[in-house]
């Protein structure tokens, strides 16, 4: 599918590519609950869970932790209203605020337009692209080319798959963004930041440039430890990029999600895996403000079967 047709909703996913880690050789030991806290509010407990926002089709199944959290949540909180942002007059928005009017050429230097041709080379991608964008727009091209080629879809993301439940459910749902300052994430990025964006892709340390099943067997693992290292590189190497995609909007955030965890509805909170993570993470400042947060521990299969049927969540 040409990049230009693509949704808004699949480029966001860039904030957690940077950020997700790799398996390494050892044998996938999948998680009944990955990445997913539970957090004593003033009233209730409620659920924080860190999403991926591409998947691939065999992952329409959700592991048993997920399901029962989603199952017992009274409404759902995301990132930003994901049916906005993957509308027409969004995407067509960004396209036209990616646009560079003399190349891709005229915003890097030389060097950087050599790595990005290679690297276009490596993934076999129309250079189209790229040379007619915006550094940042070409950032998201090259990490979603590589994605989109193995299978991962934005429809099979976790939080699409969530938002598409609570909908049909006629649950409630909330975000923590307007969609436009969502898309401001990137269509209002200053040229300096834009072209480090643009560098992180190019990294050599860059997650995304291995198999993206390693970024998912990952996730599935509930590989946490993995996941702290890689946001700290991001921060080490390009603290820039993390201050704007990450530590700048978990502060944003943490005014409301306080607030909504002293209402008596149990929440689900699901954003980017990587807003999670790390000393500027939300589960750190939680923790600092006095809030309980521990892992999901998923409850037995067999008591499971004994409730109400389970939600279905996936309808591909």
């Amino acid at each position: 599918m040409p990049l230009e047709r693509m949704t808004v909703g699949r480029w966001l996913f860039v904030a957690l590519l940077f950020c997700a880690a790799s398996v390494g050789a050892a044998e996938p030991s999948e998680s009944t609950s990955p990445f997913l806290w539970q957090v004593t509010g003033a009233k209730t407990t409620h659920f924080l869970l860190g999403s991926v926002h591409l998947l691939p089709k065999a992952a329409d199944r959700l592991p048993i932790g997920i399901r029962q959290a989603y199952e017992s949540a009274d409404a759902l909180v995301f990132e930003s209203d994901i049916d906005a942002l993957s509308s027409r007059s969004n995407s067509a928005k960004m396209i036209d605020s990616a646009r560079a009017p003399r190349g891709l050429g005229s915003e890097i230097d030389a060097d950087t337009l050599a790595k990005v041709r290679a690297r276009i080379v490596e993934l076999k991608m129309p250079s189209a692209l790229c040379e007619s964008y915006r550094p940042w727009f070409c950032a998201l091209s090259l990490e979603l080319f590589a994605y989109q080629r193995a299978g991962f879809r934005g429809e099979f993301g976790l939080d699409r798959q969530l938002y598409d439940a609570a909908r049909r459910a006629k649950r409630p749902i909330a975000w923590f963004e307007e969609p436009k300052a969502h898309l401001n994430l990137f269509t209002a990025m200053p040229a300096a930041l834009s072209r480090q964006f643009l560098a992180a892709a190019l990294s050599e340390r860059n997650p995304s440039r291995d198999e993206p099943v390693e970024m998912y067997r990952a996730w599935r693992d509930n590989d946490t430890e993995h996941m702290t290292e890689a946001v700290a590189e991001l921060k080490h190497d390009y603290p820039d990029v993390h201050a704007h995609l990450l530590a700048s909007r978990n502060r944003a955030w943490l005014p409301e999600l306080k607030r909504r965890l002293a209402l008596p509805q149990r929440q689900m909170f699901v954003v980017g895996a990587a807003h999670l993570i790390g000393p500027d993470g939300l589960i750190a400042s939680l923790e600092a403000a006095g809030f309980k947060v521990r892992p999901y521990i998923a409850v037995d299969p067999q008591q499971q079967a004994d409730r109400a049927p389970a939600v279905e969540l996936a309808s591909h």
